[in-house]
């Protein structure tokens, strides 16, 4: 119904400003482009609050006489003066209103689905819906259920939403919960759309902070199918009060990290043991949430393509020294690591080689993010970085962000 109505406005405007003669021979002197009808993406077309406007509502009318007012405006006494051709046509929003509500009522397949349109305001048109057409849109819903809405908008193209991305061996943030919900949401409105939609939880399974956790399982003599969750994020926290005393602490979980880099067999064992009871929280969580996440790439997955990515950014010039550690200078942005100057790699490497990955795995036309504003300034960079590398081609790149949620104790 709601593209019914849009159309119908768009056909009433389109027959009151474009085919008025004086008009496109005002717009031809003045030099500016003539075109054969209202463009349709330009029109709000709203569910209002109060149920007293109407089922929809739209203020094209006065969007579009200030608009054109602008656009033929005469040099007269004044100058703010509405251009004389299109005074001539309405002389205020309003009744350029009235001049496009009569036109509505004279498009029979409109009339089919509403009982009333009228003005309201400074130039709303109001729409009321019939209760004919309610009832006849109801069986359309109960006859198609889950195709109730769906469209052909997106077929032929890919969309990946990278969204959820919990850490692993700490617990499910509101932060990740926000992602996911959201992620999900937008991973339906695509499918609905018709797009071939993939979604990825690219799990942060992966850093110099693992040292950290397999020095304190391994020097206290942990069971790792033991621990829980909870119990896993302690030992961080237990870490980080102990390290504060005693740096040498962060050299002996760097050592245990390199180990796991070199893929130590007690190392490798103790990593993987955290990983699968993260997961078993987490999907127990999306199980609440009704989630199902199409693929789960943590950074890990990407340690094999990573010397081959950095070696492409080193050849393509983009990359710079400073003080050991190897970083991208943009025009417009600070300048982000790529390497550390103890040769770990970055978030932003290994976003990078998942960059690579999916583009050549799913050659997605859009590239969704759905992670908190913190991350605003990272993913500039990111994407900046995509497109000085020469990645981008025609694909879409997105970083939807959510706001974050503050308490006492932080956010």
């Amino acid at each position: 119904m709601r593209d019914k109505i849009l159309k119908a406005i768009q056909a009433a405007a389109t027959k009151i400003i474009y085919s008025d003669s004086r008009l496109i021979s005002a717009f031809k002197e003045r030099g500016i482009k003539v075109v054969s009808k209202v463009n349709i993406r330009e029109i709000s077309l709203e569910c209002p609050e109060n149920e007293n406007f109407g089922d929809y509502s739209t203020n094209f009318s006065m969007t579009e006489y200030r608009k054109l007012a602008e656009r033929t405006k005469s040099h007269v006494p004044g100058g703010d003066k509405p251009g004389i051709i299109w005074a001539e046509i309405a002389s205020n929003p309003i009744e350029l209103a009235k001049k496009i509500v009569s036109e509505l009522e004279k498009n029979p397949e409109l009339l089919e689905i509403i009982k009333k349109i009228e003005v309201a305001g400074k130039g709303f048109i109001n729409f009321y819906l019939s209760e004919k057409a309610l009832l006849a849109e109801l069986d359309n819903i109960n006859r198609q259920g889950n195709e109730y809405g769906t469209s052909s908008l997106g077929k032929g193209k890919t969309v990946i939403v990278d969204y959820s991305s919990p850490n692993i061996a700490k617990r499910f943030g509101i932060g990740h919960l926000r992602s996911t919900v959201i992620g999900q949401s937008l991973y339906n409105l695509y499918k609905t759309l018709g797009y071939k939609v993939i979604g990825d939880n690219h799990l942060g399974d992966w850093g110099t902070q693992f040292g950290t956790l397999l020095y304190q399982i391994d020097s206290k003599g942990l069971k790792t199918s033991e621990l829980t969750i909870d119990e896993l994020e302690k030992l961080y926290v237990e870490f980080n009060a102990e390290a504060k005393s005693n740096e040498k602490l962060w050299d002996i979980a760097r050592a245990w990290f390199k180990k796991l880099e070199e893929k130590d067999p007690k190392a490798r064992e103790i990593w993987e043991k955290v990983v699968d009871i993260s997961l078993k929280e987490f999907e127990r969580i999306y199980d609440i949430l009704g989630v199902n996440i199409d693929y789960a790439y943590g950074e890990s997955s990407y340690l094999d393509k990573m010397n081959g990515v950095i070696e492409e950014i080193r050849e393509s010039g983009l990359l710079t020294k400073s003080q050991g550690a190897e970083i991208i200078e943009f025009k417009d942005l600070p300048p982000a690591i790529v390497v550390k100057s103890d040769g770990a790699t970055t978030y932003l490497a290994r976003d990078l080689a998942a960059i690579r990955f999916r583009i050549g795995e799913w050659k997605p036309d859009i590239f969704i993010y759905e992670v908190g504003s913190d991350q605003t300034l990272y993913f500039r960079q990111l994407f900046e970085t995509v497109r000085l590398l020469g990645w981008k081609g025609n694909s879409e790149f997105v970083h939807v962000a959510h706001g974050l949620i503050r308490f006492e104790h932080g956010k």
